[in-house]
C-alpha cells in the first residue's frame, strides 16, 4: 500500500466495533450490573482503548473517537511511511488521548505504543502487563 492508504469505512467499522467490545467486556457495568453491549453504548462515550489498556487513564477520555496507525514494530522517525490501514494496525483512541491530548499537556498514544502493539497482538491482558513493567 502506499504511503497515502485511505482507511476505508468498512475496516475503521470492523476497528471501531472490536475496540468497542473489548471495552465493553472489560466494564465494570457489564462485570457487576449485566449492562448490555447495546445499552453501554448508548451513552455516546468514545470508543477508545486507553482506559482500557492502562487503567490509570479512566475517566479522561474526550472528544470524538479516532483511528491511530500502528506500526507492527518501532518505526518512527522522519520519512516513514505509516502503518497500513487495515484492523491489524489501527486502534480507536479519543481525542484526549492523540494530538488533541498533547496540547493539553500529554500525548497518550505515541507514549505508549508498546501497550497499544500488546493489544493488537496479544489482547488486553498482555497490554495491561506492558503497562505494569513501564510502571
Amino acid at each position: 500500500m502506499s504511503k497515502r492508504d485511505r482507511t476505508t469505512p468498512e475496516v475503521a467499522a470492523q476497528v471501531r466495533l472490536r475496540d468497542a467490545h473489548a471495552i465493553w467486556e472489560w466494564s465494570e457495568e457489564r462485570i457487576h450490573h449485566g449492562v448490555t453491549f447495546r445499552k453501554f453504548w448508548a451513552t455516546g462515550r468514545p470508543i477508545c482503548i486507553a482506559p482500557l489498556v492502562d487503567p490509570k487513564q479512566s475517566g479522561l477520555c474526550w472528544g470524538r473517537s479516532t483511528l491511530d496507525h500502528v506500526h507492527a514494530q518501532n518505526q518512527m522517525g522522519v520519512g516513514k511511511a505509516r502503518a497500513l490501514s487495515d484492523p491489524d494496525h489501527l486502534v480507536s483512541v479519543c481525542q484526549g488521548h492523540m494530538e488533541d491530548g498533547r496540547k493539553a499537556g500529554f500525548q497518550w498514544n505515541t507514549a505508549n505504543r508498546a501497550a497499544e502493539r500488546a493489544y493488537l497482538t496479544d489482547g488486553v491482558v498482555a497490554a495491561r502487563a506492558v503497562q505494569l513493567v513501564r510502571a
